[in-house]
């Protein structure tokens, strides 16, 4: 993770990141500049990019608060908020573990503010890596209660469902209205013992 000074200028240009999230890639638009390590590099940035390189754990910003939101948000019957789901690809930081990369991102989220507060909080990673934090709160950052390899569970919706978020929403949809016999909670255990899937049961999704 890369500490960065922003600069404070505005500007119109195009992005140096262009991420998936970028909104100046192929026109100018309104778009900063930062100091980046090593030497204070300068790199211009848009607002959409600079988030999200945030919301991956590669940047820090001391003291900065990032757009409060989720992926997917899972509620319950009662209209309360259980489960917030960030989707991402596999981190680009080659010198962290898989896990490290996970908590960090965690981290991130909760030091800036980036996720709503809930009960649990599911980092889904491309292509079958999840990651679950059970009562996630503001002062609390740890690794993952649970660190599972999801291929089984996901590989049937990728015919139908192009996309990891749309595959991740599908598996989402089918659970909280799924009902599982004995065998199937055993062979997933991490779904009841966290109590995850007895909190969304009959449930709604919001993307």
């Amino acid at each position: 993770m890369k500490t960065i000074e922003p600069s404070g200028v505005i500007m119109k240009g195009i992005c140096g990141l262009q991420t998936d999230k970028c909104v100046a890639n192929q026109s100018p638009a309104a778009i900063t500049a930062v100091w980046a390590p090593p030497g204070r590099t300068q790199v211009d940035v848009c607002a959409a990019c600079l988030q999200e390189m945030i919301r991956t754990g590669e940047w820090e910003i001391q003291g900065a608060r990032i757009e409060k939101r989720a992926d997917l948000t899972v509620y319950a019957p009662n209209g309360k908020l259980q489960l917030a789901v960030e989707v991402k690809q596999p981190p680009s930081i080659k010198s962290v573990t898989p896990l490290q990369w996970a908590t960090q991102v965690y981290r991130n989220l909760l030091v800036h503010a980036g996720i709503p507060n809930t009960p649990y909080f599911l980092l889904a990673v491309f292509p079958d890596s999840f990651y679950l934090w059970k009562k996630t709160d503001s002062t609390s950052i740890q690794p993952p209660d649970y660190n599972v390899q999801v291929t089984d569970l996901i590989h049937k919706y990728q015919p139908k469902y192009p996309g990891f978020e749309s595959q991740i929403m599908a598996w989402l949809q089918d659970l909280i209205k799924s009902k599982f016999s004995t065998e199937e909670k055993i062979s997933l255990p991490w779904l009841f013992v966290s109590g995850l899937y007895e909190a969304i049961q009959n449930g709604s999704i919001v993307k």
